[in-house]
């Protein structure tokens, strides 16, 4: 392992280590037959930690050893196997390559950090292939053992890269089924596909689930909306909201049923979190709601929730700010929802404008909001060049600690690209608040540039 990262070794590494597990576990219990050894738990953080995966092994004894009603659930679930290894490559190597790979990846833009960890699931799916085949002809294991390589985000498609169609039909036929259904909806027209998509939300036990037939109907945009008007009167309203503003289409049609929709105490954050989203904060703010509904409603357009619309509405602080200046009584509850660790909306290149000018508001929990949503590396270099020195007169000016202390946390946020800064964030440790000076130290031993 040098400065030039060795993609042959690291899959040796790798195939060995899986091939000397599995042999020991045949040794370890010589009259079971393993059917499995799954690789999974590829723990990462974008633009930042890659880490070498979990090795679980399984024979079918130890699965016919468990409760009936569960073994389906098991078959694939390595962390529930007795035999699950996060010490299966010796600690110092592993290390090593982790570290290594992680500084490769790190070493560029976030699309090269993409690119490195695109390029890792596909060594590791070579992996797989390989120690099978070493394990079947060396006659450890036999033809129907399997190696695999699971990972939530990309459960279905690494299955097929490993497995034969023949292999991922025996092993995992739910995909198939999941396939031939999807088919089916798709040739639909759009009107009666969105009903059967409505149909499904709130259902995890078929071959298409609830959140699959979300984002369908996202998709599906306007020709989505009857069928989720109609669902605004039953037991999925606060979903059919959702999506509602999801879609974003701002019609009568919408606006009115939403508006009705308010009076329905299951759903009734949902639905004023929708017309906020949609613009019509008015209609929550003029009638009679619990004070931690409307708060969620003002919030709602500068959360997590904002980032699923298929087109975002673009980012302004003024309704935040007139209700905090208008009706004050609020201020405790909206800085509860949009507290710093709450989940924040992700902004574009063309947000950085008004996220910027938040950071001259009046109001902290507003310019708390903004230092932190310009902490996002992806937003690239020409805006780095902009936003950096930006969130270094935060750090230094802003009146409230924890600002400046969000505005540590942010510079951090753009790794390589904000080290230069290194002898600003050091005046930091000078700061009157522990908070932000405990900040300043961090984000030095992060960037490792600790004196």
């Amino acid at each position: 392992m040098t400065a030039t990262f060795d993609w042959a070794e690291f899959e040796r590494v790798l195939h060995d280590g899986v091939v000397r597990s599995v042999e020991s576990a045949m040794a370890d219990h010589p009259g079971e037959r393993l059917y499995a050894a799954v690789l999974d738990h590829v723990y990462r953080e974008e633009d930042g930690l890659i880490a070498l995966p979990q090795l679980g092994i399984n024979s079918v004894e130890a699965l016919a050893r468990e409760p009936e009603d569960v073994r389906e659930q098991l078959r694939w679930s390595a962390p529930d196997w007795d035999r699950y290894l996060d010490d299966w490559l010796s600690p110092g190597p592993a290390e090593q390559w982790e570290r290594a790979l992680t500084a490769l990846a790190c070493a560029g833009t976030t699309r090269h950090w993409q690119r490195t960890f695109e390029r890792y699931l596909g060594a590791v799916v070579r992996v797989c292939r390989r120690a099978r085949t070493t394990l079947r002809t060396s006659g450890v294991t036999d033809r129907e053992f399997v190696v695999l390589l699971l990972d939530d985000e990309h459960h279905e498609s690494l299955i097929k890269r490993v497995l034969s169609k023949a292999e991922v039909r025996r092993h995992f036929p739910e995909l198939d089924e999941r396939t031939a259904a999807l088919a089916q909806l798709a040739a639909l027209p759009p009107a009666e596909r969105a009903r059967s998509l409505a149909g499904l939300l709130g259902t995890f036990d078929g071959p298409v689930g609830s959140e699959e037939a979300e984002a369908a109907l996202r998709d599906l945009g306007p020709a989505a909306i009857p069928a989720l008007v109609d669902l605004l009167g039953s037991g999925r309203a606060w979903q059919a909201a959702k999506l509602l503003a999801d879609i974003g289409r701002r019609d009568d049609q919408v606006i009115d049923a939403l508006r009705a929709a308010l009076g329905r105490a299951d759903a009734q954050h949902w639905v004023a979190v929708a017309l906020s989203r949609l613009g019509r904060l008015d209609l929550v703010l003029a009638a009679t709601l619990p004070a931690s509904v409307v708060a969620g409603a003002v919030a709602g357009p500068y959360t997590s929730f904002r980032d699923h619309s298929v087109v975002a509405p673009p980012l302004d602080y003024g309704p935040l700010a007139e209700v905090i200046e208008r009706s004050p009584a609020y201020l405790s509850a909206l800085e509860a929802r949009l507290a710093p660790g709450t989940s924040y909306c992700e902004i574009t290149a063309d947000e950085v404008d008004a996220a910027v000018l938040g950071l001259s508001s009046p109001h902290a929990v507003i310019r708390r909001h903004a230092v932190s949503v310009l902490g996002r590396r992806q937003l690239g270099k020409k805006v780095g060049r902009r936003v950096l020195p930006v969130l270094c007169r935060t750090m230094r000016d802003d009146q409230d600690a924890s600002v400046r202390r969000l505005a540590i946390l942010s510079l951090l946020y753009w790794r390589r690209d904000s080290r230069h800064l290194a002898d600003l964030v050091r005046e930091a440790l000078g700061d009157p608040d522990a908070k932000v000076r405990e900040a300043a130290k961090y984000w030095l031993r992060e960037q490792a540039l600790e004196r």
